[in-house]
């Protein structure tokens, strides 16, 4: 039976280990895809459990200014 909790318990460690690992190469592809595209694109980080994710986004979906216009 603790071969069960140990595999188990190996099992999730060695899947986070590689969730981890490929978050890290995802942000270096994302910051050299971000590098050179044109200068109407951002690098943004959030945050999750794995770690920070960083994503290459155009500033039209950026915009936190929202205009709301009301017709009488």
């Amino acid at each position: 039976m603790a071969k069960y909790y140990l595999a188990v318990i190996l099992g999730i460690g060695f899947g986070s280990l590689v969730c981890v690992v490929g978050q890290k190469h995802l942000n270096e592809l994302a910051i050299k895809t971000c590098k050179a595209q044109p200068d109407y694109h951002r690098l943004i980080t959030l945050t999750s459990w794995v770690g920070d994710a960083k994503h290459c986004m155009h500033i039209r979906y950026l915009n936190h200014e929202t205009i709301q216009t009301t017709e009488q």
